[in-house]
């Protein structure tokens, strides 16, 4: 029995922490709560935006990030024959960040891209694999983290 306290008050002298009771847990991401977002591409933007956040340390206020994401594909560059030659594909997040009275920041940030889908089909390949890359959301992920970085640090 002395030895097993023994052990115990030595660990508990060393810096050694318990993983379920960790009184910074919310301080690790910043106090920031990315809501679920619709769709499987807000999902990955969600994933992303979590990543994002994962280790800054800005405030110890807790906020909640909700982000309502849209999609557009729009074929322009027509030729003669009626077939697209080219394709954009947009995202557009409108972000609002709350604390728990109000919120605090809105703004709305887009990226795009344009993909040729001309007759080759090494082309057509290479933007279908652009799309399922999700670097698009990826982008869209590092504009809003800076986004609310740079209204974070102003606000401190």
């Amino acid at each position: 029995m002395s030895f097993r306290f023994f052990i115990f008050i030595l660990c508990c002298g060393c810096s050694i922490k318990p993983l379920y009771n960790s009184p910074s847990e919310y301080i690790a991401n910043n106090n920031i709560d990315v809501a679920v977002i619709a769709e499987r591409e807000g999902q990955m933007l969600r994933r992303h935006l979590i990543d994002l956040f994962r280790d800054l340390q800005f405030s110890r206020r807790r906020y909640k990030l909700v982000v309502t994401l849209t999609s557009v594909e729009k074929p322009f560059a027509i030729a003669s024959d009626g077939n697209a030659k080219r394709l954009k594909l947009s995202y557009c997040a409108n972000v609002v960040l709350k604390n728990e009275k109000d919120v605090v920041f809105m703004k709305s940030v887009s990226v795009s891209r344009s993909s040729n889908i001309s007759n080759a089909q090494g082309e057509v390949v290479f933007s279908l694999y652009d799309r399922s890359s999700n670097a698009l959301l990826k982008e869209l992920g590092y504009r809003i983290a800076e986004s609310i970085k740079v209204f974070l640090s102003n606000e401190n």
